[in-house]
């Protein structure tokens, strides 16, 4: 971390107080802007200095003396205008303001100037790192493409289907009259995530360590993929090129994914599929629209309306639950994590997917934690916004994260 001065300190504190109250310029906003993103122990910082428990934790360590001096002091250099008749609830705002100025100037001064502590267990480390557009396209004839590496445009015109790569982390497929039987395997490693879009102009997210097996070419009865993993769905309504011979027009072509001895028909939807196999259930989450989740098991279909989740057991038993948060289960797609009341073993197995890490657990904790967490984070600064609660602690060794009460 660069050491900065007080005068650099007192200006990046009037930045950071300035964006809380709403009052920077555009070209204020560029200069905080441009020092946030200089590294990552800025970013840190800032995120730091906006918490609000972070602002009361570091007022409550100055006494009242102190802090009025200050406050006085950086009041007068960013010339706050006091109106001659201020309501009481504006000028506590004010006084808020001023007080972050208070702790963002002290902190900054502070942790610029400060060395790392040498017995700090979440080191930075090359080792383990955010995960992203990785994945593999298996081809109907055994050959396998490593997407991350192949060349943007086309990658392949198997069959006279051509199958494109695009920039942003997508293959689309490019349907012709040419009928195929072949089937792709599209195949993300832990740290992986990509997404592709079907023949049938469907559009499917996977996130790390699943993969997807589907058609080159759809028939017209039924539009089967086959899921390990989690995806995410935006299935595209489908008809029969022509009317039935029974003269009742087009028939909509259902769309079925399956995952293990489950399966959700659809017509037209949106909708999350969590199936990994050290979870200990299968989740179907509707956003939009209507699907049908069975099992070979039980024989039991289940009608779903969207905000509902569909849980199958390992045993076999469902249910059905209303109301889901959807947000939290969507947020991967995002690139996001979001924990809300979360056990620390469904936040670490998502973290150890995505930065490809081992988790270990020395001892119980039963903290339930609830965060809101960018999936491009360094771990570090990931980890080091959990310890935050004072419930978990971790030690990086490797690739091994140690989770400790």
């Amino acid at each position: 971390m660069n050491e900065m001065n007080e005068q650099g300190a007192d200006r990046v504190a009037y930045l950071v107080a300035g964006y809380i109250r709403q009052t920077l310029t555009e070209k204020e906003h560029d200069e905080l802007d441009e020092w946030i993103t200089a590294n990552n122990d800025n970013q840190r910082l800032f995120e730091e200095l906006t918490d609000p428990v972070t602002i009361q934790r570091g007022l409550e360590k100055f006494d009242a003396s102190d802090a009025d001096i200050v406050l006085h002091r950086i009041k007068n250099k960013i010339r706050f205008k006091e109106p001659k008749r201020t309501p009481k609830r504006k000028w506590m705002l004010y006084g808020v303001a001023a007080s972050v100025i208070l702790l963002a100037g002290i902190i900054l001064f502070q942790v610029m100037n400060k060395k790392r502590k040498a017995d700090s267990t979440i080191a930075k480390t090359n080792k383990i790192q955010p995960g992203g557009n990785f994945a593999t396209l298996t081809l109907g004839d055994g050959r396998r493409i490593n997407l991350f590496e192949s060349k943007n445009g086309l990658i392949d015109s198997t069959n006279g289907n051509e199958v494109l790569k695009s920039s942003d982390g997508q293959i689309n497929y490019v349907s012709t009259s040419v009928a195929s039987n072949a089937y792709h395997l599209l195949t993300t490693p832990t740290g992986g995530q990509y997404s592709v879009l079907l023949p049938d102009s469907t559009r499917v997210w996977l996130n790390s360590s699943s993969s997807l097996k589907y058609p080159v070419s759809f028939s017209e009865k039924e539009r089967v993929v086959e899921l390990t993993g989690e995806g995410y769905f935006e299935v595209a309504r489908h008809l029969t090129p022509n009317p039935s011979p029974l003269g009742e027009g087009n028939r909509k072509i259902p769309f079925i994914v399956k995952v293990g001895n489950m399966s959700v028909e659809v017509l037209g939807t949106h909708f999350n599929v969590n199936a990994y196999s050290d979870e200990p259930m299968i989740r179907t989450t509707l956003l939009e629209g209507k699907v049908v989740v069975s099992s070979e098991t039980s024989k039991v279909k289940r009608e779903m309306v969207p905000g509902e989740q569909a849980t199958l057991m390992k045993n076999g038993e469902w249910k059905i639950e209303n109301a889901v948060d959807v947000e939290e289960v969507i947020a991967w797609k995002n690139g996001m994590f979001l924990f809300r009341d979360s056990e620390i073993e469904n936040v670490m197995r998502q973290i150890g997917r995505w930065y490809n890490a081992e988790i270990v657990y020395e001892g119980k904790v039963d903290h339930h934690f609830n965060a809101t967490l960018y999936r491009k984070e360094p771990i570090d600064k990931l980890l080091h916004f959990l310890e935050e609660t004072n419930e978990v602690h971790f030690k990086v060794e490797g690739r091994k994260i140690v989770v400790r009460p």
